[in-house]
């Protein structure tokens, strides 16, 4: 769902990135995304380009200027699973004009309203430095 949210929003501003999405945990490899975060992104005319989790393992992420998670645990598995510097790993909830918090709860096992509220949630704290070298 935040690859859709990303590509979603950098598409609206008209800006040329390239976003890949991939998953910390090996279990739900090749599974279909859950039914919740298709409808919802379905919902908010932010479709899915992938339906099928693949594991971080599979995905090159050397010419990756940033990775972006949603929540800590989530930079502590990426950073224990690979060999990515944390300097390029970043919270997208840091870019968050509202400073809400560093970060965006993971609806993962909760219910379609908590899908929505974590999309809501991106798109109203999505600020422009997200896209650009600032940080």
């Amino acid at each position: 769902m935040a690859h859709a949210i990303i590509a979603a929003a950098s598409k609206k501003r008209g800006l040329g990135i390239k976003t890949i999405s991939a998953g910390l945990f090996a279990d739900f490899e090749g599974m279909l995304a859950v039914r919740a975060a298709r409808i919802t992104c379905d919902k908010y005319q932010t479709p899915m380009p992938h339906f099928v989790a693949t594991h971080i393992s599979k995905v090159d992420l050397s010419q990756a200027a940033r990775i972006f998670v949603m929540e800590q645990k989530h930079v502590s598995l990426l950073l224990s699973n690979s060999s990515l510097p944390p300097e390029r790993i970043c919270l997208i909830g840091e870019f968050d004009p509202m400073q809400r918090g560093p970060e965006i709860v993971d609806p993962m096992g909760e219910d379609m309203e908590a899908f929505e509220r974590a999309l809501l949630w991106s798109f109203a704290g999505l600020h422009p430095q997200l896209f650009g070298n600032d940080s």
